[in-house]
């Protein structure tokens, strides 16, 4: 009998030991593309994306992806200037993660903030609104971490603050790149766009990033749950009278919050009515600071990341 039971129990190892070995291949080259999706999008938006990118090439990570369509320029609306400054803080529920809205009713209050020293190191959402002063702010773009230190420096792409181009400045007037910000009269521009273009659309606001998830009404992923898995999540929209939406969904939290996709936020901030809505930084960066505090659950075992930039309500 005890011999029966030691084949048993290394039966048992072997099979444990020969799951945990061909799972991974099984789920990034099996014919499951719901589940490889998923992992090849988390993956790929974590401290250590070259785990994909070793894996597959771009085409191939594109084609695995999918799911967003073209993003088309905006139509820009006009809307009443509004100088209610009342913030209201909504609770998001849901089964799968727990999160927050935040509404800022006069949207010239939202600006881009930034950290004290950005060429040597980020600073946390929480201390960049200290700062600076301000009521309320969120995460905003992404940085470089090739290393998965998470210091927060070497932003990319455009940050723009009163007008001026903080990073981005020396790029082609031609250059694309995804972009998320404010112009001038207060309206929300997200999707892909040149320094030329900004510049005449007189954009006073605004850093790298996306996807844009909400263009003229319409939403933007229309396959699929948006390509980048489930996470914690920042993303800002804008309602046709001005109002300005802070979202940020906790993840990585079994028990209270497991994360929310990209086209869950996109459904969430299309129910709270934004007719123009984008993804910001998401995972470990995702902070709300609200009132003189930070309000959700940072997923950095740390607490807050250090980030490069934020929107900040003054």
């Amino acid at each position: 009998m005890k011999k029966y039971f030691q084949a048993i129990g290394k039966f048992l190892l072997v099979l444990i030991l020969f799951f945990c070995v061909t799972s991974p291949f099984v789920v990034l080259f099996g014919p499951f593309d719901n589940l490889k999706r998923t992992v090849v999008g988390a993956v790929l938006k974590s401290r250590h994306p070259q785990y994909i990118t070793w894996l597959f090439s771009q085409e191939e990570i594109e084609e695995i992806l999918g799911g967003i369509s073209t993003i088309p320029k905006q139509k820009l609306f006009k809307f009443k200037e509004n100088k209610d400054t009342s913030l209201n803080l909504k609770h998001i529920n849901a089964k799968r993660f727990k999160g927050f809205l935040l509404e800022i009713p006069d949207p010239k209050r939202v600006t881009v903030a930034t950290a004290a020293n950005m060429s040597e190191k980020g600073e946390t959402v929480s201390g960049i609104a200290t700062r600076t002063g301000a009521v309320a702010a969120i995460n905003a773009g992404g940085f470089y971490d090739a290393n998965g230190t998470g210091t927060g420096r070497s932003p990319y792409g455009f940050i723009l603050h009163d007008g001026k181009f903080l990073l981005g400045g020396n790029l082609a007037d031609s250059e694309v790149n995804e972009f998320v910000g404010f112009n001038e009269d207060g309206n929300l521009i997200a999707g892909n766009y040149s320094k030329g273009e900004l510049v005449r659309m007189g954009v006073r606001e605004g850093i790298t990033f996306g996807p844009a998830l909400i263009v003229n009404g319409k939403k933007m992923i229309t396959g699929g749950d948006g390509g980048w898995g489930v996470g914690p999540r920042t993303a800002i929209g804008q309602r046709k009278d001005g109002t300005v939406l802070f979202l940020v969904i906790d993840g990585r939290q079994p028990g209270y919050s497991v994360g929310a996709t990209l086209r869950d936020i996109q459904n969430i901030l299309f129910e709270e009515g934004a007719v123009i809505a984008a993804n910001l930084d998401g995972g470990s960066s995702s902070t709300l600071f609200f009132n003189g505090k930070v309000i959700n659950k940072p997923a950095d075992l740390l607490g807050e990341r250090m980030i490069p930039t934020a929107f900040i309500v003054q």
